[in-house]
């Protein structure tokens, strides 16, 4: 067994970004840093035109214009303007989304891609074909020649992997980039720009991370030194989501569900997850359902239909959870139902008709074969998708 840590250096909680900043750009010693960040939190927040001024000099250039889930169009477009205003260090601000553009930026520059085909060589599809370079780290000698400070603003994770999302309109597909120090050098945790957040984003990718804790601790390979941070996760989530939702301005819930995604994540890209996060990718890309959503649905979902054969360890995320319920699927339910969130497809707006083809395209997918009850056929993940489905 073996545990790789990854290049992420550190980690700042509970202070303003404004005050953590400049010093941590010093630190890594930028010159000319580019702002990757949502447009609503570019345009709406005084917070951000304060960073702006703060960087001085340094600050060289905004790209505001990454759509959900991360079209390639949007990355191509953060790839040029990174090479036009020859950025030296890259700070997301944002979600998921505006980090996992920020990983594709950092790929782009440190392996001199040039256009849309050699990006390409890189991709691992969502129908287990990849591109030639794919999955090759013999590419990657050395230190990324650029990297990523991450400021997230929402609790789905994103900043503790080296992997990323990119959404291929054409065919309502996701394709996955992964390489060598792809994650964030830094990160800021400041729970004071998150109150911008809008609540539905906040609370559901907070189940996100729920997500990566329960499947990374129910998963055929975890680890007994990871048990102990997905457990406390899981802890932290069930304490303070529900403060969250009672009081969207309480500082000290927001900054314990940061916490709480700090330890779900810690162990992304090491142990696998399972059918909960495959077919969230699928439902994402192919219906457009937001990927904290597709946890709030398929979790649930997936913990009954994986319950006869991990029964021991779903007791234990129901101590963890503190809710009282026989099944681990339906503690995770009850949490989400709570707070308030979507619990079933229909409310997502998926069509009935649309589920033979969800079943056929997760069966193909790479994260849903490691389901720790395996999966073998289509059939099987439509049980899934019926028990999801009110």
């Amino acid at each position: 067994m073996e545990f790789h840590y990854s290049a992420l250096e550190t980690v700042v909680t509970g202070k303003p970004v404004a005050d953590v900043l400049t010093v941590l750009a010093d630190k890594l010693r930028a010159k000319r840093i580019l702002l990757i960040a949502s447009s609503s939190l570019a345009t709406c927040t005084d917070q951000f035109a304060d960073l702006q001024e703060q960087l001085g000099s340094r600050y060289v250039g905004l790209f505001d214009q990454v759509s959900a889930h991360t079209p390639r169009e949007d990355v191509l477009a953060a790839i040029q303007t990174a090479r036009k205003v020859d950025a030296d260090l890259l700070v997301s601000l944002g979600g998921g989304s505006i980090i996992d553009a920020s990983k594709v930026v950092q790929l782009a520059i440190d392996q001199d891609i040039q256009s849309e085909e050699e990006l390409l060589e890189y991709a691992q599809r969502a129908d287990g074909t990849r591109g030639a370079k794919a999955g090759q780290y013999a590419l990657f000698s050395g230190h990324s020649k650029i990297r990523q400070l991450a400021v997230p603003t929402t609790l789905s994770g994103a900043e503790f992997s080296n992997n990323a999302g990119v959404l291929d309109r054409s065919h309502s597909a996701k394709e996955g980039y992964r390489g060598v120090d792809l994650c964030p050098q830094c990160i800021i945790y400041d729970p004071t720009l998150t109150m911008q957040t809008p609540e539905w984003l906040w609370l559901s990718t907070a189940i996100r991370s729920l997500d990566h804790a329960i499947e990374g601790f129910c998963c055929v390979d975890s680890y007994p030194f990871l048990d102990g941070h997905f457990l406390h996760a899981m802890r932290l989530f069930a304490e303070s989501l529900p403060r969250s939702k009672a009081d969207s301005g309480d500082r000290e819930a927001r900054t314990l569900s940061q916490q709480a995604v700090w330890l779900a994540c810690c162990g992304l890209g090491t142990v696998s997850h399972g059918a909960s996060h495959g077919i969230g990718y699928v439902l994402g890309s192919l219906c457009g359902v937001p990927h904290g959503y597709t946890s709030c649905i398929m979790l649930p979902a997936v913990l009954r239909w994986n319950a006869e054969q991990f029964g021991e360890r779903q007791k234990a995320i129901i101590a963890a959870l503190g809710i009282k319920e026989a099944h681990a699927g339906d503690a995770v339910r009850s949490l989400v139902d709570n707070l308030g969130l979507p619990t079933n497809l229909q409310a997502v707006g998926v069509e009935h008709s649309q589920l033979d083809e969800i079943a056929r395209r997760a069966i193909q997918h790479a994260v849903v074969l490691k389901n720790p009850r395996k999966l073998e056929s289509a059939e099987q993940v439509r049980e899934i998708l019926e028990l999801a489905w009110d």
